[in-house]
Order: C-alpha cells, then sequence, then structure tokens
C-alpha cells in the first residue's frame, strides 16, 4: 500500500482509524496519508429554515468551514509529529455530502485502500462509521474497516470468509494480489458452513484445493471448515482462537460482506470484532 484514504468527523471512531494508519505507515512502506472531511449545506436549507425557524446564513456557512479546517490543520499537525520521516500527509475540505465526497476523494488520489473507523456504541458514535456498509459498497478500492480501540501490530496471520461451493467465488481470492505492497501474511481460508454443503460442492474437492493453489501463489495459507448457525460468530469465534489478526472479507453474494448488509450483522461487527477488517472489491 503506498497511498492510505481516510474520511474523518473528528469523532473517537474517526481518530482511531488516523491512529492505526499512523502505527501502520511507521512499519510499512507508506509514501501518503490523505485525510479529508466534508461540508455540505442543501440547497433546500439555503431557501427554508429548519425546524427549529433557524436559517443558516453565508457567514454561520463560512465560520463552520473554517472550524473544520482549523480541525484539519490540527490533526494534520499531530499526524506529522508522529509519523517517520518522508511520509506525506495531505487534507482535503470537500463541500459535498459523504458519498459523493467519498468517490471524489477516490478518484482524485487513486489510493490503495480506504480506512473507516467503525463506532462503538458504548461511547461516541460517528457519522462516518454510521454509514461504513454503505461506504464499503459504493467504494472501488479495498475499506479497511477499524473497530473500537484496536491498536496496529504487524500482521503475520489473517482469516478470509470463503465459500468453497461454487469456483465464481474462490476466484476472488485473486484480488489479494491487487493490493500493492501487501506484507503477504499467513492466511486462514475459513468456510462457515452450517448445511455442510461444501462436501457436495459444484465441483471436486481436488479441483477447488488445486485453483486455490494457483491463486495464492507466494502465500502460505490453510483451509479450515466450521458448521457455526450464526456466520458472524462463527468468523468472529475462528480468528479469537486461532490468533487470527485480522478479517479478510471477498465481494460477491455469497461472502461474508453480502452477510454485512444486515442489520444485525452490521452492528455486531462493530461491537464484537476485536480486529481489522479488510473488504476487497
Amino acid at each position: 500500500m503506498k497511498t492510505i484514504l481516510i474520511p474523518t468527523d473528528f469523532s473517537d471512531p474517526a481518530n482511531n482509524a488516523v491512529n492505526y494508519a499512523v502505527d501502520l505507515s511507521n512499519h510499512q512502506d507508506i509514501d501518503q496519508l490523505i485525510l479529508f472531511s466534508q461540508f455540505y449545506v442543501s440547497l433546500f436549507e439555503h431557501m427554508y429554515p429548519s425546524a427549529d425557524l433557524i436559517q443558516p446564513s453565508d457567514n454561520e456557512i463560512m465560520e463552520k468551514k473554517q472550524e473544520i479546517i482549523s480541525k484539519l490543520e490540527q490533526l494534520k499537525a499531530n499526524v506529522i509529529s508522529r509519523l517517520k520521516p518522508g511520509i506525506n500527509v495531505k487534507i482535503v475540505l470537500l463541500e459535498s455530502s459523504l458519498f459523493r465526497a467519498v468517490l471524489n476523494m477516490i478518484e482524485k488520489e487513486k489510493p490503495d485502500v480506504l480506512f473507516i473507523g467503525s463506532n462503538n456504541y458504548e461511547g461516541e458514535e460517528s457519522f462516518i462509521g454510521t454509514h461504513m456498509i454503505e461506504i464499503a459498497k459504493i467504494s472501488p478500492v479495498p475499506v479497511m474497516i477499524i473497530p473500537p480501540a484496536t491498536v496496529y501490530e504487524p500482521i503475520k496471520n489473517a482469516l478470509i470468509a470463503c465459500d468453497f461451493k461454487t469456483l465464481n467465488h474462490v476466484s476472488l481470492l485473486e484480488r489479494l494480489h491487487k493490493i500493492k505492497h501487501w506484507p503477504h501474511p499467513k492466511l486462514a481460508l475459513l468456510n462457515v458452513d452450517p448445511g455442510k454443503k461444501h462436501l457436495k460442492p459444484e465441483h471436486p474437492a481436488l479441483e477447488i484445493k488445486g485453483i486455490i493453489q494457483e491463486l495464492l501463489q507466494g502465500y502460505q495459507y490453510e483451509i479450515h471448515y466450521a458448521d457455526d448457525e450464526d456466520i458472524l460468530q462463527g468468523v468472529l469465534n475462528f480468528a479469537d482462537q486461532n490468533q487470527q489478526q485480522m478479517i479478510i472479507a471477498l465481494p460477491g453474494v455469497h461472502s461474508f460482506l453480502y452477510h454485512l448488509t444486515h442489520q444485525s450483522i452490521t452492528e455486531g461487527l462493530s461491537k464484537d470484532a476485536n480486529k481489522p477488517v479488510l473488504i476487497l472489491k
């Protein structure tokens, strides 16, 4: 990874994502951190007062923008003071909605990965963290979700939640190679399969294993199965019990990412996962 893009609303979850990126950058070959925030006043707000009969003036809007810029500059100074020399730090304020701001920044800056801090529902919530799944779905680049209180450590072991029933899903493993300067941790490929459908796959097990071996050249890996009825809990239990430092989610309708769109799973990931989650695209 050369460039990390981090949206911030200056909340605790967003700050934790920044802290993780700083520590990672000090141990990996990172060229640039881009911190950005967004400020959006709709045309409706300009034309009509709010429910409290308050209509923002141009001066109030300008003051709010200056306040955000000041916070970005303070955050940049803090980040630079903690980074090793040679890493560039850039700050940007966009006057657009959150999703448009994310897409505009990705199109302009071409980052390798987008970092998002997920909410801790026992503490301060982040507007960005609340919309992390929507952001992950629209992002054309990999998204790293940083859970509350997670601190950086070198990633030597990573868990990939897989579905071995179809070759189409197995082939998504190739996307690991598209992340530049990836540290190549040892991979645990986990198929959470309460129905034991993997025992009768569309393709013979040896064929699937052969394709995995070809796709994961350069990686050490092991294949595991679990029969937990709760897919999320099965993944989290395996990660904890086997000292996995990161969970990698593949895209697609049969993937762990698909289940993240369900609210209960989203809340579970935000509150229960104590490890970063990398969502490939």
